[in-house]
């Protein structure tokens, strides 16, 4: 079993440099680290399969999920057989501007 925390970021430094042609935009940004952290723990899982449980019920914990997403990229990039069980404990509040979004918004 392996434990991380994801720490909880402030922008002191947000410049939006345009749009790219795939609809997001390209930023220069400064982030700082505050002390609040959700929590990620992880365990190997056989059979292949990505799997996110988390204590937030507002939370999806499917594909749309970036740490579904995330996991399920970094298994497939570097052609991972095994797949993972994860459990988010969440301590960043969404929407409060400090990356705490478990899921992406629209391009643009």
């Amino acid at each position: 079993m392996l434990a991380l925390e994801a720490f909880a970021k402030i922008n002191r430094r947000l410049v939006v440099l345009g749009k790219r042609p795939d609809g997001y935009h390209e930023l220069d940004t400064l982030f700082q680290t505050i002390d609040l952290a959700d929590r990620l723990t992880f365990e190997a899982a056989e059979d292949g399969d990505v799997r996110l449980e988390t204590d937030d019920p507002a939370l999806p914990v499917d594909g749309s999920n970036l740490v579904v997403k995330a996991a399920g990229s970094l298994k497939d990039r570097f052609d991972v057989r095994r797949g993972a069980s994860i459990h988010l404990s969440k301590r960043i509040p969404k929407g409060g501007g400090l990356g705490g979004g478990g899921t992406p918004g629209p391009p643009g």
